[in-house]
């Protein structure tokens, strides 16, 4: 693995982490500021609204005063007789002007709220008094704009026609000049004396923008600005002077909170700036900004630490996998470099390596052995016929001069021989072997004579089972070597067994070995070492482990006698 491709592949995990955190707590940000905004929008909308409930309630409360003062003047004789206008002379005349002035002055003493009142009739003849003590009378110019305003009165009665004075256009040497030369909403309603506009009577009531002004000053906060538009979007009333008879247009930098009236199409708005309001935000977004900036430190620091606690063992693991993908299985033992179910895992890695090793080792060594056996079984079958043939000859001799027991012996001798020579395979079946031994035992007879006993015990149904070649002669031979007994007679008793495994015991009766050596044979064989006292056990052992895997040769002796177990 190239320096380049391990750098290439720490550098992408440390940098998925990386990205990977920093994207969460961006969102997780995000979302949250979001939130705070929204519940913040939400807040300034509640109570918004809240207090705009109660300037409805108050503007129509003013609404309502005004029109009922302009019921009570209408029910009024001065009003009628000012419109009708049937005076006898000029002092008649003057005298009920004043009259008519005198109440205005009246209403207007008894509420604030109102600026002015007027009477004004169709041939133009107008009395008006303000709450600043002024009064006038005289003929009014009427404009297109208030005769609008004048028939649109007689089409909506017996109801009063509410506008701003914005919406009217008066000449200056109008009397009506004194009510509208500061912001006020003007009301009128007809007499409904004629039929005709320019013959009937109108009485006007001018409420103070700036009393209207006090009824929904108490939503403006946090720099805002409050107005009250008409049903055709234009400012009637607001806290900025400025904006009154302007049309309304929501700027995108205020929360623009609107709240429609019940009644003649007004709506009022509130602007609150964002950046007023949203102050709290932006530090909280400051904030946030510095916390994920030291988030994301604390974060390339982690990821640092965990890349390395996490590549460095993952690292370690991939070198030694390609190392034993290029056939070098001597792979160095990792040491604890991350985390412990990594270095687990090249620890398990590394194991399954040599014992993987060990395996190709022995398997060499079995070939090995395999090989001996091959060479050593080519050497067993050098010419047998020479052999048989001569044993033949030495057998026909021995009859020609009547030596019948020589005779005898070499024809146990050949039934010995034969299969030794004639096949070098490993196994044969059970029944092969014990006709080997009984074989073996008839020689064996022939040399001790009376002096030898022997037994042996096999179901017969274990006849056909293969079974590993000159397993049991080695162990017999040993009992004619070192076995006694007190009655000078070789007692050998053979038991085969078969469950899961073959279950063998050839036991010496009478025979006797100290305990010392009894432990030393059965260490010897334990560990498979070679020994040449004990070579017959020692070959049994190692053929039967490079035959099945497993064996189990062990030595035991009492006051009865020797016995060799064999387990395979």
């Amino acid at each position: 693995m190239s320096n380049k491709n391990k750098t290439d592949w720490k550098l992408k995990l440390m940098l998925s982490i990386l990205i990977g955190m920093i994207s969460v707590i961006v969102l997780l940000f995000g979302i949250t500021y979001g939130y705070f905004v929204k519940k913040l929008s939400a807040n300034n909308e509640r109570i918004v609204n809240m207090s705009f409930k109660e300037t409805e309630k108050n503007l129509k409360e003013m609404i309502e005063n005004s029109e009922l003062e302009l019921n009570h003047l209408i029910n009024n004789p001065l009003m009628w007789e000012f419109s009708e206008y049937n005076f006898s002379d000029v002092l008649k005349k003057s005298i009920n002007t004043k009259n008519v002035i005198h109440e205005f002055d009246e209403i207007l003493s008894k509420n604030s709220d109102y600026y002015g009142v007027a009477a004004l009739c169709g041939d133009e003849r107008t009395v008006v008094s303000t709450s600043e003590k002024k009064s006038r009378s005289g003929q009014t110019y009427i404009t297109e704009e208030l005769k609008q305003m004048m028939k649109e009165c007689k089409h909506t009665y017996p109801y009063a026609v509410w506008v701003s004075s914005e919406d009217l256009r008066i000449p200056d040497h109008s009397p009506l000049q004194m009510i509208i030369n500061r912001p006020v909403l003007l009301g009128m309603k007809a007499m409904e004396e004629n039929d005709t506009v320019e013959k009937d009577s109108y009485l006007i009531i001018a409420i103070d923008e700036n009393e209207v002004q006090k009824s929904y000053e108490p939503v403006v906060y946090n720099h805002s600005k409050a107005v009250l538009t008409d049903r055709e979007n234009k400012i009637i009333s607001a806290t900025d002077k400025k904006m009154i008879g302007t049309g309304f247009n929501p700027d995108d930098a205020s929360q623009n909170i609107e709240y429609q009236l019940s009644y003649m199409g007004w709506k009022l708005v509130n602007m609150i700036p964002k950046e007023s309001y949203l102050k709290d935000a932006h530090d909280l977004r400051n904030f946030g900004l510095v916390i994920i900036v030291l988030a994301s430190i604390g974060v390339l620091i982690v990821a640092i630490i965990w890349s390395k606690k996490y590549s460095t063992p993952i690292e370690w693991l991939m070198i030694q996998m390609e190392q034993v993908r290029n056939g070098q299985l001597n792979i160095e033992k990792p040491a604890a470099k991350g985390w412990p179910e990594l270095d687990r895992l090249n620890d398990e890695f590394y194991y399954t390596i040599d014992k993987l090793k060990k395996y190709i080792e022995k398997l060499k060594v079995v070939e090995q052995e395999k090989a001996k056996e091959e060479l050593l079984a080519l050497q067993y079958q050098i010419n047998p016929h020479f052999l048989y043939n001569s044993l033949n000859s030495i057998r026909w001799m021995a009859m020609m001069t009547n030596n019948t027991k020589v005779a005898d012996s070499l024809v146990v001798l050949t039934k010995i021989i034969m299969p030794i020579m004639k096949d070098p395979s490993f196994t044969w079946k059970l029944s092969e072997e014990l006709e080997f031994i009984e074989n073996y035992m008839v020689m064996m007879q022939l040399r001790y004579g009376d002096t030898m006993d022997y037994q042996l015990d096999c179901s017969k149904g274990l006849y056909h089972e293969m079974f590993p070649r000159f397993i049991l002669q080695p162990v017999i031979e040993n009992c004619f070597v070192h076995g006694s007994s007190p009655d000078n007679i070789l007692h050998i008793h053979v038991s085969v067994r078969k469950t899961e495994m073959f279950y063998i015991c050839v036991f010496n009766r009478g025979a006797s070995m100290s305990k010392e050596r009894v432990d030393k044979v059965n260490q010897m064989l334990g560990n498979s070492q070679n020994s040449i006292e004990n070579i017959g056990l020692s070959n049994i052992s190692k053929r039967l482990r490079l035959l099945y895997g497993y064996s189990d040769v062990w030595i035991e002796s009492d006051v009865e006698g020797v016995r060799v177990n064999i387990r395979f």
